[in-house]
């Protein structure tokens, strides 16, 4: 993943805790790739899933997400960057990264 899609998959997680999604084909599908990412992780990984609530849902900073979690910075950063890339790897299925340099 290049910094520039890590940025707009982040970007796309905080409009999405934002609730100001939907809006065009392109956030639709950052949408759809974003429920699909909390789906999996809902079924596999709790800890991604309360994440992704914690931080992009609720907006905590990172220190209270850690505590919240029990975790530690390189556990937070790891299981971020999870997801961040399984987000990633949704919205690059539905062209995302592609219809949004045409546009």
């Amino acid at each position: 993943m290049t910094n520039e899609q890590r940025n707009k998959t982040r970007l796309a997680l905080y409009r999405y805790g934002m609730r100001q999604r939907a809006r065009n084909p392109v956030e639709h599908s950052w949408c759809a790739a974003i429920e699909e990412s909390l789906t999996y992780y809902r079924q596999h990984d709790p800890l991604r899933a309360d994440l992704f609530e914690l931080r992009y849902v609720q907006h905590r900073t990172e220190d209270d997400v850690m505590d919240r979690l029990h975790i530690g910075r390189t556990t937070y950063k790891k299981a971020q960057q999870d997801l961040l890339s399984t987000v990633a790897v949704y919205a690059a299925e539905r062209g995302v990264f592609y219809r949004e340099t045409d546009s």
